[in-house]
């Protein structure tokens, strides 16, 4: 699949992602009042394996919030965030947060509706896109079935995958989250075509 894309064509997709990305850090730096920074934005398309390879281990246990999209942008948001990722945004409610797990999770799901509607906000405005959310959900699993559940939602069953990923740094500090994008089928070709 990804030799159906020019090199021209994957910056264009990089680059969306970059636009997203950096709303994303602005709203990162505002919630926590501290300086936020973003990793150039990874595009690959792997296989399920070399993801669990070079990404992450399918079998590390990870919270994630996930949105779908419809409308010009239609997809899966998932925002997945470690155990430590958690306590660095959240080290003075760390305690309250862990004798009060509903609380935290609802946190959770709030912080990533802020972050993927920044993201959305930001690319659809640069696009003139009509995208909408929906309300976040939280699951707590393997980072390999959460993936793989996410993919087979979108109905895609290629045994190779498009991973779009944002990673952002607090302070000095690499904040262990990371915002992944699922497509609808065609979904990088319209935007490719809005763009060129």
């Amino acid at each position: 699949m990804s030799e159906m894309y020019t090199e021209m064509e994957l910056d264009v997709l990089k680059e969306i992602i970059n636009i997203g990305g950096g709303n994303v850090a602005t709203s990162i730096s505002k919630l926590l009042n501290k300086r936020v920074e973003m990793d150039v934005p990874v595009i690959v398309h792997q296989t399920y394996e070399e993801v669990f390879e070079t990404i992450m281990p399918a079998e590390m246990m990870v919270k994630a919030v996930q949105i779908h999209t419809s409308g010009d942008l239609s997809g899966a948001f998932l925002y997945i965030l470690h155990e430590e990722g958690i306590k660095r945004i959240a080290s003075e409610h760390w305690q309250a947060f862990q004798e009060n797990p509903e609380i935290a999770d609802s946190a959770l799901c709030e912080l990533a509706n802020i972050l993927v509607n920044s993201f959305l906000n930001a690319v659809t405005r640069f696009l003139d896109l009509n995208t909408q959310s929906s309300v976040p959900y939280l699951a707590e699993d393997m980072f390999g079935s959460l993936l793989t559940s996410a993919y087979l939602e979108e109905l895609q069953y290629d045994n190779r995958i498009w991973i779009f990923k944002n990673d952002f740094w607090i302070e000095e500090h690499k904040w262990e989250s990371s915002l992944y994008f699922v497509p609808q089928k065609g979904i990088f070709e319209k935007l490719i075509n809005t763009i060129m």
